[in-house]
């Protein structure tokens, strides 16, 4: 049996107020949702980040097991061994956040949007 296809991220979405040309994908910190983050700017800058031709996009991580959190499940973008500056990374983790991140970036292509014209933050 191949590998079934990872579920698109869920995602909160700020609409251009104009013509969309530039996508602007916001991650959250590890714990949180995209709805969080959008949640946190809004509080921050008293509105929504919105601009006349970038869509704002939140996704939300998936729920994985989370080693630090002694393998409880949690909204990360990749697993690690331990927090630290110098572990090694969890590479399998960070190849399926690189997966699902880049088929949010094909879906803003699919939508017109050129590569270059789509930031990841």
């Amino acid at each position: 049996l191949g590998m079934a296809a990872p579920a698109a991220l869920q995602r909160s979405v700020v609409s251009p107020a104009g013509r969309h040309t530039a996508s602007l994908i916001f991650l959250h910190g590890s714990g949180d949702t995209g709805q969080g983050a959008r949640a946190w700017i809004k509080q921050i800058l008293n509105q929504d980040m919105a601009f006349q031709h970038i869509k704002v996009i939140y996704p939300t991580a998936p729920a994985r097991p989370y080693t630090p959190l002694k393998g409880a499940f949690s909204n990360v973008w990749f697993d690690r061994y331990k927090i630290c500056n110098d572990c090694p990374e969890h590479i399998e983790s960070i190849d399926s956040m690189c997966q699902g991140l880049t088929d949010l970036i094909n879906d803003e292509v699919k939508n017109g949007i050129a590569k270059n014209r789509i930031l990841i933050g």
